[in-house]
């Protein structure tokens, strides 16, 4: 179990740092930079399920894509330990 959880947190850490850097990386461009956020979305799921909530309680979150991408690292590596 412990080779799952340590794995786990390497595939969780590399979406993360992934998001994040190309996050900042394309922060002014104009071209489309999903794909990390869908990665580190599915990679934590159930738990990014979550932030739908988050979202329902304040609408205006969504226009904050730092906070989106601070909230999947937190409740992807949440469930890490």
């Amino acid at each position: 179990m412990q080779h799952l959880v340590a794995l786990y947190s390497i595939v969780v850490g590399s979406a993360t740092l992934w998001a994040w850097v190309t996050h900042f990386f394309y922060s002014g461009s104009m071209e489309e930079h999903l794909l990390p956020f869908i990665v580190m979305g599915t990679v934590t799921l159930p738990s990014s399920l979550l932030v739908e909530g988050f979202v329902v309680l304040n609408p205006r979150l969504v226009d904050s894509p730092v906070f989106m991408l601070f909230l999947l690292t937190v409740l992807g590596f949440c469930k890490c330990y």
